[in-house]
């Protein structure tokens, strides 16, 4: 049996993780739930709890006839309270009894968390035909996977995981303090508890930007050092491949997670990145006719894929001549 005192703090933990998930929950709101989740190392356990058994309910509740029946035994606890004329507090309070009462059923280690497969198979994704995809994941989070690349996912009870093959991603992670969520790309891991951030994987380097949050990046290899560098948001990381060599700047977020929105962002970029860019979502590709263009820089907002409007657009403002070659579209010097 639970004391009174363990029962009342089930009971707020229950309250806050509804309070939370509600679309007006208010930033007072939020600020008053820290202060009370850092009160005593319990709050947080019990918080920890409440989020665990939301997503086992999450995944399970609509294929597990005796979880359903658990879940609706559960809200059936102290059904007198429902009768009739009884205050909408009331019928709130059995609501937050009701879930403290799964929570109960999480801190003891029986039943839900158990029941769910401790693997899962893996997932493959891809975005293809010059295209980025979207990929909302099974608990939460969203994947925007660029042109060309490609991702591999494990999902279980116990573990978020995300393999970039190849490319790009920008994550945007669903919370989930008791279970991080980790991408890996050629022996490197980010793992975060709830943020957004993007992996980048090409022959020579891995590029972690973190637009929110925070995320470590640490060798994933077995045998390696536990080096962990931390970010924090507006920093990007590269490791170069060859030597492992790293560094940090910091850069514009809009301009490097944009073409997750289907735009293309940029800042002083030198053309020869701009083209680039373009050519990796557009049909007729940009070819630059003459290396002294390089270097010059390019600032703007484009839509992805299509390239007769950036051209039109980029030799409305910069020294350049476009010539339609049939296949692609050539830019020489004005």
């Amino acid at each position: 049996m639970f004391t009174e005192s363990k029962r009342t703090i089930l009971e707020s933990a229950a309250r806050w993780h509804v309070r939370l998930n509600a679309p007006d929950c208010t930033d007072g709101e939020r600020a008053r739930f820290q202060s009370w989740r850092q009160q005593d190392p319990s709050h947080n356990e019990a918080y920890l709890a409440a989020e665990q058994i939301s997503g086992a309910v999450t995944m399970l509740g609509a294929t597990d006839p005796s979880l359903r029946a658990m879940t609706e035994r559960a809200f059936a606890m102290g059904a007198a309270d429902t009768a009739p004329g009884k205050s909408l507090h009331g019928r709130r309070r059995l609501v937050i009894t009701a879930l403290a009462a799964g929570l109960a059923v999480v801190v003891l280690g029986v039943a839900v968390m158990s029941r769910i497969p401790s693997t899962v198979p893996e997932t493959d994704y891809t975005a293809q035909n010059g295209l980025p995809r979207t990929i909302a994941l099974q608990d939460g989070s969203v994947v925007h996977l660029d042109a060309g690349s490609s991702i591999k996912v494990r999902l279980s009870a116990d573990q978020r995981q995300v393999e970039l093959l190849h490319g790009r991603a920008f994550f945007e992670v669903a919370h989930d303090a008791a279970h991080p969520f980790s991408v890996t790309a050629r022996g490197e891991r980010i793992t975060d508890l709830g943020t957004r951030f993007q992996v980048e994987s090409d022959e020579q380097y891995l590029l972690v930007t973190l637009a929110e949050g925070s995320v470590g990046v640490s060798d994933d290899a077995p045998g390696e050092t536990n080096r962990q560098e931390v970010l924090t948001p507006g920093e990007q990381l590269q490791i170069a491949w060859a030597d492992h060599k790293q560094s940090k700047q910091m850069v514009d977020i809009e301009s490097a997670t944009s073409w997750s929105r289907g735009r293309l962002v940029f800042r002083a970029t030198p053309l020869a990145v701009a083209v680039e860019q373009v050519n990796r979502y557009a049909t007729k590709k940009l070819r630059i006719g003459d290396a002294s263009l390089a270097q010059l820089p390019v600032s703007g907002n484009f839509i992805t894929g299509n390239s007769d409007l950036t051209v039109s657009a980029l030799v409305a403002v910069m020294p350049l001549r476009a010539v339609d070659a049939g296949q692609e579209i050539v830019l020489f010097p004005r």
